[in-house]
């Protein structure tokens, strides 16, 4: 009854569509745009605005990929993505630290994040990184 590429077009959107993207920034303007633009692509957004409780949140959410600020107010996102993938339940999660302050790439590559992006960043160079990090 239907074709391959419509069953092959359905498996790809609901995959998609089941992604969940953990977002940690202090900047609640940044937090509602990145949500509201990664929603309508067919992303399932959880946002937070603190460094603390963000392990709880990735134990019950288990996202596909964690975009995380590097200055947050009461946190280095570095450190908690350090921890995060010194875990062996997270390790795999990708890992998007971001930041509009001057950063060492020595301190990224300590946090074991998989991507760096600098502040402002377009919206399309996020999702592409994402995409890639997913393999979508």
């Amino acid at each position: 009854m239907f074709g391959c590429n419509f069953v092959s077009y359905i498996f790809f959107n609901v995959q998609l569509v089941m992604q969940k993207i953990l977002v940690v920034d202090d900047d609640k303007d940044l937090l509602e745009m990145v949500e509201m633009t990664l929603s309508r692509l067919g992303y399932h957004i959880t946002t937070l605005a603190k460094g603390s409780g963000f392990i709880n949140i990735v134990e019950s959410l288990h996202p596909d990929i964690i975009l995380l600020d590097i200055f947050l107010g009461d946190s280095d996102g570095r450190t908690l993505c350090y921890n995060l993938k010194l875990q062996p339940a997270y390790e795999n999660i990708p890992v998007i630290l971001y930041s509009a302050g001057y950063v060492p790439l020595s301190t990224i590559t300590h946090s074991k994040a998989d991507e760096f992006m600098i502040k402002p960043f377009e919206i399309k160079q996020l999702v592409e990184k994402i995409k890639t990090l997913l393999g979508i």
